[in-house]
């Protein structure tokens, strides 16, 4: 996976310890289970990481993989990301998984839902 000249995102956990991967947004991404080395492995409930950007995928967007440490897998798509944005993964009360996106100076962006299960 091709950085963008050391571009970087930050990436929040708020859901509980996992690994997460940042990928490009294409129908081979999203068809395979096999996605390499995390993008940010161990990443603890609350941490924040810096983390490198790759090249984005079709229409310029990105996927979101994670696996906690319970084994539940979360899953998103269509994800738009920017050099200096943050991307954070929260649960809310009803169990419900979102990612929110913001931007370099905090204002946020968009707001996608996660899927989640158990492995």
């Amino acid at each position: 996976m091709e950085t963008k000249n050391r571009i970087t995102i930050t990436v929040i956990d708020d859901v509980k310890e996992a690994d997460i991967w940042i990928l490009p947004d294409t129908a081979a991404n999203k068809k395979t289970s096999v996605w390499g080395k995390a993008t940010a492995s161990h990443v603890a409930l609350g941490e924040s990481r810096r983390v490198p950007l790759c090249e984005p995928g079709d229409d310029g967007k990105y996927i979101l993989r994670m696996i906690d440490s319970d084994s539940f897998y979360y899953s998103a798509n269509g994800i738009e990301l920017q050099a200096g944005w943050t991307l954070r993964i929260k649960e809310k009360g009803s169990g419900a998984v979102t990612s929110e996106v913001s931007d370099e100076n905090g204002l946020l962006k968009n707001t996608y839902d996660v899927f989640s299960a158990r492995l």
